[in-house]
């Protein structure tokens, strides 16, 4: 049997980061990886971020986005043809949106049960977004901020409520966190709050703190091992006639021209433009003066701008209710199709 993780994590999460370190401890093990990777759009900077990192150690799939219906045929039929090419572990790196329950119907079907053993859910969570919306709560318990809306707390806590173990990331260079004792019993209680809402019949005990490279063999060796959770709730669908799907919008700018030097600030203007929607997430790919590749990952908190070896000339922004005509005012030029 092919042993299957399946990575989740809300939008900007750190899951292809993390990914890129799980995979090659997987490796290391003398495991034969394959990733298959869905992003939510019709293309997928984290193939090109993975295949960046990891090169030829391990073989990488996508799975072009489209409605719930659409991704899951394209996400069966694409195991069904890796079950033939000799793998030992299969890693999925699902768009941030997603529903769990629906990946776990999907391996019981056949001819998948018959080739995949489900391994691992592990789920990633952003301290620093977790952090923000508790900043954001009032004296009536109510979220003022737009760090998280219902919709986005509501997968964020389907995803955790299967989870084997939830991965922490990126407290360590939260500008809000007190001290990481403290600031993780805060996000732990966050979480068990959301579980309960939802009538969860899982309680999370306790949260791995992720510090990016730092990740001991013994640890890699307890995640491999942390398996799943029925983590029965309430169950809201995500298909494309209902609100979820509608609430969360993907726009493309490709051939982004803008001033390499203001780069990061201009990205930091986009985040706070209440009139652009509530971005959730910017990233991809620009070349710079000399012509060098420059990957951008960008969240409210923290703009990543690092060099890369290739890349596509394309930005995706994701979020709720976002203007496409102010947020791409925001660039000297840009072309919203191919």
């Amino acid at each position: 049997m092919i042993k299957i993780d399946l990575i989740t994590g809300f939008l900007g999460s750190g899951k292809t980061t993390f990914i890129k370190e799980y995979a090659g401890y997987l490796i290391e093990r003398g495991e034969n990886v394959a990733i298959i990777v869905n992003d939510h759009g019709a293309i997928n900077v984290d193939r090109l971020l993975l295949g960046d990192a990891l090169g030829d150690r391990c073989h990488l799939e996508m799975v072009i986005g489209g409605d719930a219906d659409c991704t899951r045929r394209r996400l069966k039929t694409k195991l069904i043809s890796m079950a033939m090419c000799g793998y030992t572990y299969v890693i999925v790196e699902p768009s941030g949106i997603f529903d769990v329950d629906d990946f776990l119907d999907m391996l019981y079907e056949e001819p998948l049960e018959r080739w995949y053993e489900m391994g691992n859910i592990i789920s990633l969570l952003d301290a620093d977004m977790i952090l923000n919306q508790l900043d954001q709560i009032n004296e009536n318990g109510l979220a003022e901020g737009r760090t998280m809306s219902n919709e986005a707390r509501y997968i964020m806590t389907s995803e955790v409520a299967k989870a084997g173990i939830v991965v922490l990331s990126k407290l360590d260079q939260c500008e809000k966190s007190k001290d990481t004792e403290t600031s993780k019993n805060q996000i732990l209680a966050y979480i068990n709050e959301s579980l309960e809402l939802y009538k969860c019949s899982h309680k999370i005990d306790d949260i791995y703190v992720w510090k990016c490279g730092q990740i001991s063999d013994e640890d890699f060796k307890r995640i491999s091992r942390s398996r799943y959770n029925t983590g029965e709730m309430i169950k809201l669908p995500l298909s494309k006639d209902n609100l979820f799907e509608k609430h969360f919008d993907s726009l493309f700018f490709f051939h982004v021209k803008t001033d390499i030097s203001k780069l990061e600030e201009t990205i930091g203007k986009i985040f706070s433009d209440r009139t652009a929607g509530n971005v959730m997430r910017i990233k991809g790919f620009i070349q710079d003066e000399g012509g060098n590749w420059l990957e951008v990952n960008a969240t409210r908190n923290r703009v990543n701008i690092e060099s890369i070896s290739t890349g596509q000339e394309l930005f995706i922004v994701i979020g709720e209710g976002l203007d496409e005509k102010i947020i791409g005012s925001y660039w000297d030029e840009y072309r919203n199709g191919i």
